[in-house]
């Protein structure tokens, strides 16, 4: 924000200075009578504003006071205005009048028989209401009045939405007053190519609504309407958003808030407003001259969007005027949806389709454990026949083979021992657990990536926001440009330059914009959202719990070179025991370390198995169902059969062999592989732990030099408005606050980048750690730095 000291030099410098006879009144008491055009409901904390700047100011030489006796409040007419300001004249315990109203400053700043000092700073348009002026002051005894510069609000507004028919909705009893205002402003109005359409606004909002509606406008232009209570400005707002106008305030930021769609003013625009007045005061009560004291006033504009107002009522401002300006209720659902970065890693874990379709297959693989034990368990068959033979051969058969016969059988096989098979089953087993393994290292790549994109929308995000605030700072340094060309300390050339960076900066606070966009689409994509939907962030700090709950005990083994070192060789043992890749790897290496023994033992153990059958013939049927007369043999429906078979390959043409060849070099690849996979593992935890170090110290020192270049930005800042920096001098002191301000942002999130990396690389986010784990896990981290103190004492 442009400091106010930095405008008011000028004002200050044009002051003369005060008589010495002046000096002499110091400590006398001020008395200060207001007056105002009538009861204000809703801004009354305006006149307690301008008390107070003036009390401030003044109380150090004088006992100033603006007593609530001494306020005057017209009745919204003319007549009544005239009578306030009147009697605040003949008041002869009154040595000042100040007036806080349209009306009352019009009133006062007509009048050119003054008997005292007279200040009216609400001027609407000094050029429309012809006041008189003379030099820099009014050249009116006893009159000062600020005149504001003829407002661009029109054009402003034009920017935001395009229209030609607008309702310019004044004051009532502003208009009854002073009634040429409304003709001027309407021809005003006319000269840059519009319809206005005059529409007084009185105590009721009613028949302005039913005005608005009548005359088709297309916009609304609202003067300052201070004669509405709360209730009837509200319905005057929403009214207009229900029949989708766009609307204007010419009071500023403030109506925006609630609900006019724009403004120029920015709240400080009141404040400095005020502290102008205090200082005229100061001014005339140290013995100047009212009438020589200067009217100009430099108004500072920043345009105040009421997002959730332009949204109600179809309203889509471009992206040159959203850039600079401050958007209201930007968030179309307040907290509809809320992310923390825990609650978006759980999320991403919960919903990613990869991890679901691993799932899938470690379910699958669980089976094939399941389908190798089965080798192992009992095997019962059974069948039916039912057969036809020819009669003759059934007849010569002696009974054996009946013509028709219906059968059945049931056969029971039992592995005794078969190595193969226990060999398969403890393969399996252990593929199993690599399997699980690999899920858990994509469950883990899953939370870092959700961290890891979580953490860049927040950085996204607050570049945006450092591009859009040094977008403001441009257009303070604009206004100083201005402030200098005005009194002759710099050329135009000086404006153009800024205009020109503000062009450049709006096109920068495009392109943040365009980057937090995509890095919350990666985002939205990681937690199997639409791309585009909105959701709301929390800003994650060092000290979120949810990162690591035992920083501060962790920070203690990190605070020194020596404890950094013993806490990297604990870190990267823990990663060679936790990490999942190298467990993945442990358990094929003992599935085929256990393939091996088995191609081993082939060559000299057998395979056993129990075998067992039934059979019975249920019907015997037709020629040779029975055997023939005299035959020695009865034949018997139910047979059974138990034994045990021993198998032994004697020779398999060297088949033997080369797999046990084969599973020795399988099982050397992947021992190999392990070795590879564990040094990468030690790399990446010792290599993030070094940059997670130096991020971390990185945070104070990018901090001091945010705060040492702002301090840097703002003297040469205060220097140019002085005339004694030069507009480079201040460009770069501009660019260095502002790099140094996205430095220090990068080094909060950086280190918590390089946190989440590491904890990736150890194999344990600490979301999903529980409390007795995080103990233990400091309890192992304790007695390796003891074991290392007895051993750095010992050597």
């Amino acid at each position: 924000m442009l400091r106010l000291t930095a405008i008011l030099i000028f004002v200050v410098s044009l002051l003369p200075l005060a008589p010495a006879a002046a000096q002499e009144q110091r400590g006398r008491t001020v008395i200060i009578g207001i007056v105002t055009d009538g009861t204000y409901e809703r801004y009354r904390d305006l006149l307690d504003l301008f008390r107070n700047e003036a009390i401030e100011l003044l109380s150090i030489d004088f006992d100033v006071r603006l007593p609530s006796e001494k306020l005057r409040e017209g009745d919204w007419t003319l007549a009544g205005v005239e009578s306030a300001i009147e009697q605040q004249l003949n008041d002869p315990e009154v040595d000042l009048v100040l007036t806080l109203g349209a009306i009352s400053s019009h009133v006062a700043a007509q009048r050119r028989d003054l008997a005292k000092p007279v200040v009216t700073p609400i001027i609407i348009d000094a050029e429309l209401q012809e006041l008189p002026r003379e030099g820099g002051g009014s050249g009116v005894r006893n009159l000062n009045y600020v005149a504001l510069p003829r407002g661009r609000d029109i054009l402003a507004f034009q920017e935001i939405v395009a229209f030609r028919r607008i309702a310019l909705l004044v004051n009532g009893p502003l208009a009854e007053a002073i009634p040429q205002l409304s003709e001027k402003a309407r021809a005003a109005t006319q000269a840059i190519g519009l319809e206005p359409v005059i529409i007084p606004v009185g105590f009721s909002v009613d028949s302005v609504l039913a005005a608005v509606e009548d005359e088709s406008v297309e916009a609304v232009y609202i003067l300052p309407q201070l004669q509405l209570s709360t209730a009837d400005w509200d319905r005057l707002v929403r009214g207009l958003s229900d029949l989708r106008l766009p609307s204007f305030s010419w009071f500023g930021r403030r109506e925006v808030v609630d609900g006019v769609l724009a403004a120029r003013r920015p709240d400080r625009f009141w404040q400095r407003l005020a502290r102008r007045v205090a200082l005229n005061i100061q001014g005339i009560v140290l013995g100047e001259e009212p009438s020589t004291l200067p009217v100009a006033f430099a108004e500072q504009e920043h345009l105040t969007i009421n997002m959730a107002t332009a949204r109600a009522i179809g309203v889509f401002p471009p992206w040159k005027v959203m850039t600079e300006a401050e958007l209201i209720a930007e968030e179309e659902r307040v907290a509809a949806r809320r992310l923390t970065l825990e609650r978006a890693v759980r999320e991403a874990v919960e919903v990613n389709l990869d991890l679901a379709a691993v799932d899938r297959f470690v379910a699958a693989g669980a089976q094939e454990v399941n389908v190798a034990r089965a080798v192992l368990l009992p095997q019962i068959d059974i069948g039916a026949t039912w057969r036809l033979i020819d009669e003759d051969q059934a007849e010569n058969s002696f009974g054996s083979q009946p013509e028709r016969l219906f059968a059945g059988s049931a056969t029971l096989t039992q592995v005794l021992f078969n190595e193969p098979a226990w060999a398969n089953l403890s393969a399996q087993g252990s593929l199993q657990r690599a399997r699980e393994q690999e899920r858990e290292s994509l469950r883990l790549d899953i939370a870092f990536d959700a961290a890891f994109a979580y953490l860049n929308v927040l950085k996204a995000k607050t570049f945006e926001r450092i591009e859009r605030e040094n977008l403001k700072v441009t257009r303070e340094n604009l206004e100083l440009a201005e402030i200098r060309e005005s009194i002759g300390t710099a050329g135009a050339g000086e404006v153009y330059r800024w205009q020109a960076q503000i062009a450049n900066n709006r096109q920068t606070v495009i392109d943040a914009n365009s980057q937090r966009n995509q890095a919350e689409i990666v985002l939205n994509r990681i937690l199997r959202r639409p791309l585009e939907e909105g959701f709301a962030t929390q800003e994650t700090e060092i000290a979120d719990a949810a990162l690591i709950s035992g920083q501060p005990r962790l920070y203690s083994y990190i605070d020194n070179l020596w404890s950094f070192r013993i806490f990297r060789r604990f870190m990267a043992q823990e990663a060679l025991q936790a990490s999942p890749e190298i467990r993945a790897l442990d358990a094929l290496a003992a599935a085929q370390r256990r393939t091996l023994q088995s191609t081993s033992r082939s060559f000299w153990l057998p395979s056993l198995a129990l075998q067992a059958g039934v059979d019975n013939a249920f019907d015997r049927s037709g020629a040779g169902s029975e055997p023939p007369a005299g035959f020695p043999l009865e034949l018997e429906d139910l047979s059974w059969s138990l034994g045990v078979k021993v198998s032994y390959p004697l020779f398999t043409g060297a088949g033997r062999i080369a797999e046990r060849k084969r599973a020795k070099e399988l099982l050397s690849q992947i021992q190999l592989e392990r070795d590879a996979v564990a040094q990468r593992v030690e790399q990446r935890v010792r290599s993030a732990l070094h940059a997670m170090g130096a991020s971390l110290a990185n945070i104070d020192l990018s901090e001091e030099a945010a705060d040492a270049s702002e301090n840097n930005f703002r003297l040469v800042q205060e220097s140019y408005s002085r005339g004694a920096a030069s507009i480079i001098q201040l460009l770069d002191a501009q660019n260095a606050a502002r790099v140094s301000e996205q430095l220090a942002a990068s080094a909060v999130y950086d280190f918590l980048i390089d946190l989440m990396t590491v904890e990736r690389a150890v194999g344990r986010f600490d979301f999903f750690v529980g409390e007795e784990e995080r103990e233990a896990f400091f309890q192992r981290l304790e007695m390796f730095y003891q074991e290392a103190g007895d051993t750095a004492a010992g050597g």
